[in-house]
C-alpha cells in the first residue's frame, strides 16, 4: 500500500511533467508569443520543490493534536511560495534587462495559482490518523 506522501505526490509530478514537456516541445511557439520557456520551466521547478516540501510538512502536521497546525501549514506554504516566486521574478527582471519576458512572468503567476490550488486540494484530502493507527 502506498504511503500518504506517495499518494499526495502524484498530482504534483504529473503537473510538473506536463508543464516542462510543454515548455520544451513547444519552445519555438512560446518564443513567438514572447514567453521564455526556460524561465517558465525554472519557475515550474521552483514551485514543484516548494510544494513538495510543504506537502511533506502538512502530512506531518496532520497528526498534530492542535487542529490549527494544518491550517498554519497550508497558509505558511502559500505565503512562502508567493515570496519565493516574487523574489525570483525580481531577480530575473534585474538580471535580464531588456530581454525580459513579461508574458513568461504572467505564465509563472498562473502556475503559482495552479500549484496553490492543487496543494490546498491535496491538503484537504489528508486525513489525520489516530494514535492507534486507524482513521
Amino acid at each position: 500500500m502506498k504511503s500518504k506522501f506517495q499518494q499526495s505526490y502524484i498530482p504534483l509530478i504529473i503537473l510538473f511533467g506536463v508543464v516542462n514537456t510543454i515548455c520544451f516541445l513547444f519552445s519555438d511557439t512560446l518564443k513567438i508569443k514572447q514567453i521564455d520557456p526556460i524561465m517558465v520551466a525554472g519557475a515550474n521547478t521552483l514551485l514543484f520543490v516548494i510544494c513538495s516540501i510543504s506537502i511533506r510538512s502538512q502530512i506531518k502536521s496532520a497528526n498534530n493534536t492542535n487542529p490549527h497546525a494544518m491550517v498554519r501549514g497550508v497558509m505558511g506554504s502559500v505565503v512562502l511560495k508567493l515570496f519565493v516566486l516574487g523574489t525570483a521574478a525580481f531577480i530575473y527582471l534585474y538580471n535580464v534587462g531588456e530581454a525580459q519576458s513579461v508574458n513568461g512572468i504572467f505564465v509563472s503567476m498562473g502556475l503559482y495559482i495552479v500549484y496553490t490550488w492543487l496543494e490546498v486540494k491535496m491538503a484537504m484530502q489528508i486525513k489525520p490518523t489516530k494514535k492507534d493507527g486507524s482513521n
